[in-house]
C-alpha cells in the first residue's frame, strides 16, 4: 500500500505516494489525463528489483499544487531537481510518460548530476503528428477546455483512455473517476503544459520540417544528447502519440529504443512487466532486491 504525504520541490509542493525503502529511488512521472496512482501496477515490480519508488501528482494535477506561473519547462525541472533533493538522495532514475516523459526529459537536460538513469515513455520529445494529435490545438484555445474538463471530466476522460489504449482491462470505473478528479481539480493548471511545452513542441516540427524542405543549414547532431543512460519506450500500437515518432525520439536522446508489442498510449498500464524490464534493464536493480526482473527479451538496439 502507498505511502502519501507532500514533499516540496522548489517553491510547490507536491503530494506524492511512496512504496519500499531505501536509497536506490525511482521517480515516477505520470502523463496527462492520469495523477501518479497511474504507476500502481509498476510500482510494486520496482520494488521487488530493490527501488524505493515515489510517484508524484505533477505541479497542477490532482492533490500537487497548481499556482499559476511555473510551467515553462527550466521551472519545472528545477522543481524536480528539488523534489529529488528533498527525497534525500544523490541520483534518482527518472521515468516519465507523456508530459511526465517532457518533465523528465527536461530534468535530466539540466540536471544531468542527480539523474542516474532517464526512461521516457510515449512522449514526443520535438516530435509531433498533429493527425494524431489533433486534441493539441484544440486545448490551446482560450476558456472552452477549462470549461469541458470542469464540468465534463469524466465522459472526456473515459473517451480519451478509451481512444488511445489498446488493453482496457486495467481502466475501471474507479479508476477513471480517480483521474477525471484530478485533472477537474484545476484545468487551467495542467493546460498550461500544452499551451507552453505543446507550443515549442509545434514550434520545433515546425523548423525541421522548413530546414528539410529547403536544405538549409541544419543543427548540430549532437545538441540534443544525453548525458545520462536514456531508454525510450513506446507502444507500437499507440494512437495517440504514434509509434513511428519512436525512432526519432531516440535517435534525438541517442537513446536505446523499447518497443512494446500490443500496447497502446498507456504502456506502463497496458503492460507494467514490459515496462519494469525496460527500466531494470537500463538502471540495474537496487541494492535490496527481491526477485530481479530479467531483460525483456523483445528489447531493441
Amino acid at each position: 500500500m502507498w505511502r502519501e504525504g507532500y514533499v516540496s520541490g522548489g517553491e510547490t509542493r507536491f503530494f506524492v505516494r511512496a512504496l519500499g525503502h531505501g536509497d536506490d529511488l525511482a521517480l515516477l512521472l505520470h502523463g496527462w489525463p492520469e495523477d501518479g496512482s497511474s504507476w500502481r501496477r509498476v510500482a510494486p515490480l520496482l520494488v521487488d528489483a530493490g527501488y524505493r519508488v515515489v510517484a508524484p501528482d505533477l505541479k497542477g494535477f490532482g492533490r500537487s499544487e497548481a499556482p499559476r506561473g511555473g510551467y515553462d519547462p527550466q521551472t519545472l525541472a528545477d522543481e524536480i531537481s528539488q523534489l529529488i533533493h528533498n527525497l534525500h538522495v544523490r541520483k534518482a532514475v527518472l521515468v516519465g510518460h507523456d508530459w511526465g516523459g517532457a518533465v523528465a526529459v527536461a530534468t535530466a537536460f539540466r540536471h544531468p548530476g542527480l539523474v542516474r538513469a532517464l526512461v521516457t515513455m510515449s512522449s514526443p520529445f520535438r516530435q509531433l503528428d498533429l493527425r494524431a494529435s489533433w486534441h493539441v490545438p484544440l486545448l490551446n484555445i482560450p476558456i472552452a477546455p477549462e470549461l469541458a474538463f470542469r464540468f465534463a471530466s469524466r465522459p472526456l476522460v473515459a473517451a480519451t483512455v478509451r481512444a488511445a489504449s489498446v488493453v482496457r482491462e486495467p481502466f475501471t470505473d474507479e479508476v477513471i473517476d480517480t483521474y477525471a478528479a484530478a485533472i477537474s481539480a484545476n484545468p487551467s493548471a495542467w493546460l498550461r503544459y500544452y499551451r507552453g511545452l505543446s507550443r515549442r513542441a509545434v514550434i520545433d516540427h515546425s523548423i525541421r520540417r522548413f530546414r528539410s524542405r529547403t536544405g538549409l543549414r541544419r543543427e548540430h547532431e549532437g545538441s540534443h544528447r544525453m548525458r545520462v543512460p536514456t531508454a525510450v519506450v513506446w507502444g507500437e500500437e499507440d494512437p495517440a502519440t504514434p509509434f513511428h515518432l519512436a525512432a526519432r525520439v531516440a535517435h534525438d536522446l541517442d537513446a536505446t529504443l523499447v518497443p512494446i508489442p500490443g500496447a497502446g498510449h498507456f504502456v506502463h498500464e497496458e503492460d507494467p512487466l514490459a515496462v519494469a524490464r525496460a527500466i531494470v534493464a537500463l538502471a540495474g536493480t537496487g541494492a535490496g532486491a527481491q526477485v530481479p526482473i530479467s531483460a525483456d527479451p523483445r528489447r531493441t538496439g
